[in-house]
C-alpha cells in the first residue's frame, strides 16, 4: 500500500509538471491595451531547481501607425520600463535593446521601433528551489507610445508563472528570442572615448578595419541631455571612425555611456556594433593624425530631413507663404496686373508669371547667400534678419508709402531716374513682374509659415549648395500660384473681367500699403524709440513731398522748378534718414522680471538663468519667442495666446511665462533659436514639470486657443 501509495504520488507531481510546462506560457495571457499589445514570455519552459539563468522576454506590440521607443527615445519619448516584483534570490539583468530606427518629427529626432519589440532579460534564478513549485515571475511595466499626432503613457502589471524543474527551452517560443536576438547590435570591445569642446561633443571609435564602404553611417548614443540629436557628422579613417555632435546646452556630466554605430554595407544589410565609451581628451587626434588624405567623409551626415524631404517642405511652405499677412497686398497688386492681361495675348501673362519668379528666386537667392555666409562668418543672425536692422526697416516703409501715393494717382513713374525705385511695381510690365517678385520676398520675410521651419532649419547646417537649394524651392513655392494663373488659361477664368472697377480696386490697394508703412515706422518706434520714430515720419514726410513735386513735373509749365524741388526733398528724406539712429532711447534694462502682460498671462523677460531656474525647479514653463516685424508671432499672440482660454489654462496649471523678444539683433536669442533647430521666430516652446532643457514640447507655428490647451495637457500628460 506505501508502495502503490509512493508510486501515485510520483505520478501526481509528474503529471502536474507536465502540466504546468504545457500551460506555463499560457498563463501569461498577452494584455490588450487602448493603444498595443504586451506579454512576458520566457524562453524556457521551467526554472533550473539547481539554480541558473532563465530569458524573459517583454512583448510589445503598438497599433499599426504608432511607435515605441529606444532605452535613449531621443528628443522625445520614454524607453519601456519594467519594475520587477521577484521572489527573493531572483534578480533581473537591464533589457537587450534591438538596433532603432530614426524617426524624425518636425524638428525632432527620436529613436523608436514602429514593429513589434521583445525586449529581453536575463533572470538570475537561485538554487534549492523545490521539484514541480509553481513560481510567480511578476512586474509592473510602463512604456510610452506615440503616433504623428499624439503620444500615450501606457502601464500593465504582468504575470508568468513557471514550474521548478530543468530549466530545459520552450520549443513554442524559440522562434520569437531567435528573432528578437538577430536584431542586436553585435558586442564589441572596440576602444572608444569622447571629448567635450565648446559647442561640440567628439567621438573616436577604433574599428579593427576602415569601414571607407559604409552607407548612411549613424551612432546611437545612450547617454541623454549630452548632444543635439539633429546632426551629426561622421568621418572614417584608416583606424577608425570620429563622430561630431552639437553639445546640448546642459549637458550631463556622465563619464561614459553605451552606444551602438550602424551602417549598411556594399550589399545594402544592416551592420550594427554596440560598445562602450569612455571620457577622455584629445581623444581624435590619433585617429586623425594617421587619416592624412586618406579622409573619408562619412556617404551620409544625418540632419533630421532628408535633402528631397527639406525640399518638398520648402516647397509646400513657400505656397502657405501666400496666404500669410505680409504678402497679402503684393499678391493683390500682381492679381490686377493679371486681370489686364486676361484679355491679352497669352505669352504676355506667360513671361510676365516667369519674370515674376525669377524675381523671386533672384531674392531668395540673395537673401538666403547672405544669410549662409554671415552664419559662416560667426554672425548670429536668422530669417528675417534685415528687418533687424531699423534703417532697412525706414526704407522698406518709404517704399510701401511710394507705392501707396503711386496706387493714388500722386505720381507716374516715367524713364527718369527719379522713377527707378517704383519700377518695383508699375512700368513695363515684364519689368515691374520682375521687381515685384523681388518685393514679394523682401516684404515675406516678416512671415513664418508652416513647413518653413524644417526646412531653413535643414538648410543651414547644409553646405551652402544644398542651403540654397532649399531657399530657391522656397522661392519656387512663393512663385507657382501665380505661375499657374500666368500659364493655366482655365485657372485664370476664375478671375473677373477687367473695367472701370480696376481703377478703383487700384486706390483700395493704396490702404493695405500705408498700413505697411505704419507697422514699420512702429517696428522703428520699437527698436529706437519714440523720438526715432519721429524722426523717421519726418523723412516720410519730405518724401511724400518728393514724389508729389515729381509728380507734378509732367504737367508743370517749368517742370525744372518741380523737378528741383523733388531732388531737394529727396535730400532731405536722406539727410533725416541718416539721422534716425541718433535719437536711439537709452535701452531697457531687463534685469528686472516684469515684462507685462499678454491677456491673462503674466510675461518675464528673457534670460538663460530664469528659464534654467524654473525648469530645475520643477515648475511648468512656456517659453517662447518673437518679434514685432514677424506678422506670423502677432497674429498667434492676438488670436491665441491673448485669449481667456488659454490664459485660464495657463494660470489653472501655475505655468510661468517667458517672453524672448528679437525684434533688434540678439545673439544669445539667435543661439537658443539654433538650439532648437529654428532659422527665425515664432518658436514657442512648454516645458512640463519634470522635464529638461533639452526635451520641450514645441509647439506649431500656427497657434489656435485649442492647439496651445491641447498642447500642453498632451506635454502634461507624457511627462
Amino acid at each position: 500500500m506505501i508502495a502503490s501509495s509512493m508510486t501515485d504520488t510520483r505520478f501526481r507531481t509528474a503529471v502536474l509538471v507536465a502540466g504546468l510546462t504545457f500551460v506555463g506560457s499560457a498563463i501569461a495571457a498577452p494584455i490588450t491595451t487602448t493603444y498595443s499589445t504586451v506579454d512576458l514570455i520566457a524562453e524556457q519552459s521551467s526554472l533550473p531547481a539547481d539554480g541558473g539563468t532563465v530569458t524573459l522576454g517583454f512583448y510589445i506590440e503598438p497599433n499599426p501607425g504608432w511607435h515605441a521607443y529606444w532605452r535613449n527615445p531621443g528628443d522625445a519619448g520614454l524607453e519601456p520600463r519594467m519594475r520587477w516584483n521577484l521572489q527573493e534570490g531572483f534578480e533581473a539583468a537591464p533589457f537587450e535593446f534591438p538596433v532603432p530606427h530614426v524617426l524624425p518629427y518636425l524638428d525632432l529626432i527620436t529613436y523608436a521601433y514602429e514593429e513589434p519589440l521583445l525586449l529581453m532579460s536575463d533572470v538570475a534564478v537561485p538554487a534549492g528551489l523545490t521539484p514541480g513549485e509553481p513560481v510567480q515571475l511578476q512586474g509592473r511595466a510602463s512604456w510610452v507610445v506615440c503616433d504623428d499626432e499624439l503620444c500615450v503613457p501606457e502601464n500593465a502589471t504582468l504575470v508568468l508563472t513557471l514550474p521548478v524543474d530543468d530549466g530545459a527551452p520552450d520549443a513554442a517560443q524559440a522562434g520569437r528570442f531567435d528573432a528578437a536576438r538577430a536584431k542586436l547590435p553585435e558586442p564589441v570591445d572596440w576602444p572608444a572615448q569622447f571629448e567635450r569642446l565648446d559647442s561640440t561633443v567628439r567621438i573616436a571609435i577604433e574599428t579593427p578595419e576602415a569601414a571607407t564602404d559604409a552607407r548612411d553611417p549613424y551612432l546611437y548614443i545612450s547617454a541623454r541631455n549630452l548632444v543635439e540629436y539633429g546632426q551629426q557628422s561622421i568621418s572614417f579613417t584608416p583606424r577608425g571612425a570620429v563622430v561630431s555632435m552639437d553639445s546640448a546646452r546642459r549637458m550631463t556630466d556622465a563619464t561614459g555611456f553605451s552606444a551602438i554605430l550602424s551602417y549598411l554595407d556594399n550589399d545594402g544589410a544592416l551592420q550594427a556594433f554596440a560598445f562602450n565609451v569612455q571620457e577622455g581628451t584629445g581623444v581624435a587626434s590619433g585617429l586623425m593624425a594617421g587619416a592624412g588624405s586618406g579622409l573619408v567623409p562619412a556617404a551620409q551626415s544625418y540632419s533630421g530631413l532628408s535633402f528631397g524631404v527639406a525640399l518638398l517642405f520648402a516647397f509646400i511652405g513657400g505656397i502657405v507663404l501666400n496666404l500669410m499677412p505680409c504678402v497679402f497686398p503684393i499678391l493683390s497688386m500682381k492679381a490686377l496686373s493679371l486681370v489686364k492681361m486676361s484679355q491679352t495675348d497669352r505669352r504676355v501673362a506667360a513671361q510676365s508669371g516667369l519674370l515674376y519668379t525669377a524675381g523671386i528666386l533672384v531674392a531668395f537667392a540673395l537673401i538666403g547667400g547672405a544669410l549662409v555666409a554671415l552664419r559662416e562668418a560667426g554672425q548670429a543672425v536668422g530669417w528675417g534678419f534685415q528687418l533687424q536692422s531699423p534703417v532697412v526697416n525706414l526704407a522698406l516703409g518709404l517704399l510701401m508709402l511710394a507705392i501707396a501715393l503711386n496706387l493714388f494717382g500722386v505720381f507716374e513713374v516715367g524713364t527718369r531716374v527719379m522713377g527707378v525705385g517704383q519700377t518695383l511695381t508699375a512700368g513695363g510690365e515684364r519689368r515691374a513682374a520682375f521687381f515685384t517678385g523681388l518685393l514679394a520676398v523682401v516684404v515675406a520675410t516678416p512671415c513664418t509659415a508652416p513647413f518653413m521651419a524644417g526646412a531653413l532649419g535643414y538648410a543651414l547646417v547644409q553646405p551652402a549648395a544644398v542651403a540654397l537649394s532649399v531657399f530657391l524651392a522656397l522661392g519656387l513655392g512663393l512663385a507657382f500660384p501665380y505661375l499657374l494663373l500666368s500659364y493655366v488659361p482655365a485657372a485664370g477664368r476664375v478671375l473677373p473681367r477687367p473695367g472701370p472697377w480696376m481703377a478703383t480696386f487700384k486706390n483700395v490697394l493704396a490702404f493695405p500699403m500705408l498700413a505697411t508703412a505704419v507697422w514699420l515706422f512702429w517696428v522703428i518706434g520699437k527698436q529706437l524709440g519714440v523720438d526715432s520714430m519721429t524722426v523717421g515720419l519726418i523723412a516720410a514726410l519730405s518724401f511724400a513731398f518728393t514724389v508729389w513735386a515729381y509728380g507734378r513735373v509732367a504737367h508743370a509749365r517749368r517742370p525744372y522748378v518741380w523737378s528741383a524741388a523733388a531732388v531737394a526733398g529727396l535730400i532731405g528724406t536722406v539727410l533725416i534718414g541718416l539721422r534716425i539712429e541718433d535719437y536711439r532711447a537709452a535701452p531697457v534694462s531687463v534685469s528686472g522680471t516684469d515684462a507685462g502682460t499678454l491677456g491673462l498671462l503674466e510675461l518675464e523677460h528673457f534670460t538663460p538663468e530664469r528659464v534654467a531656474g524654473y525648469i530645475d525647479a520643477g515648475e511648468p514653463l512656456f517659453l517662447y519667442f518673437t518679434a514685432d516685424w514677424c506678422v506670423s508671432c502677432k497674429v498667434n499672440e492676438r488670436v491665441a495666446l491673448a485669449t481667456d482660454a488659454v490664459g485660464e489654462a495657463f494660470n489653472e496649471r501655475g505655468i510661468k511665462v517667458v517672453e524672448g523678444d528679437w525684434t533688434s539683433e540678439d545673439p544669445l536669442i539667435t543661439e537658443w533659436l539654433d538650439r532648437y533647430g529654428r532659422v527665425g521666430v515664432p518658436l514657442y516652446l512648454y516645458f512640463p514639470a519634470g522635464s529638461s532643457l533639452d526635451n520641450p514640447a514645441i509647439l506649431p507655428q500656427i497657434l489656435l486657443p485649442e492647439i496651445v490647451i491641447d498642447s500642453i495637457a498632451v506635454a502634461d500628460a507624457n511627462a
